[in-house]
């Protein structure tokens, strides 16, 4: 028996859906993912350290996961953290393909329509955060790391 038609969500149940970030479920915490959560930290702290408020994180849908989503003054801002632990890699910046530019711009178009009704100034950023062995972590926050016409 096929699964009944549901309705579409309501305007409220569809904004709280931008407010909560998903759970993480059952998942077990592995090294990778650990410190990929430490660098999404590391990025939230940079970017209200320098003036940004912080709109949602790891935010869904079927177009893709938007990491940071922030807003400063009129602008918001989609951020897309990457890490790295090793030495050849010099900025974990660089691992941004086009592929992932274009599923991050159509999520963000896809936040835009769900969660902010209108469309506005929008901005791709890309955080690096690069864990040395010897150190602190080191940041690398490249804003309009990217554009994404073709998404739209």
């Amino acid at each position: 028996m096929a699964p009944a038609p549901t309705a579409p969500p309501s305007p409220a149940s569809a904004r709280a859906r931008c407010i909560a970030a998903p759970s993480a479920g059952a998942r077990p915490m592995t090294e990778r993912r650990a410190r990929g959560d430490r660098a999404e930290q590391l990025a939230v702290d940079h970017l209200v350290a320098t003036g940004h408020a912080i709109e949602a994180r790891n935010w869904s849908c079927r177009e893709g996961e938007l990491d940071i989503v922030a807003r400063r003054g009129d602008v918001l801002v989609i951020v897309e953290v990457r890490s790295a632990s090793t030495d050849w890699l010099r900025s974990p910046t660089v691992t941004v393909s086009a592929a992932k530019q274009k599923r991050v711009a159509r999520a963000a178009e896809r936040y835009l329509a769900v969660c902010r009704g209108a469309r506005r100034d929008l901005r791709f950023d890309v955080i690096g955060v690069r864990f040395v062995p010897d150190g602190p972590p080191q940041i690398e926050h490249i804003e309009n790391a990217f554009t994404a016409p073709w998404a739209y």
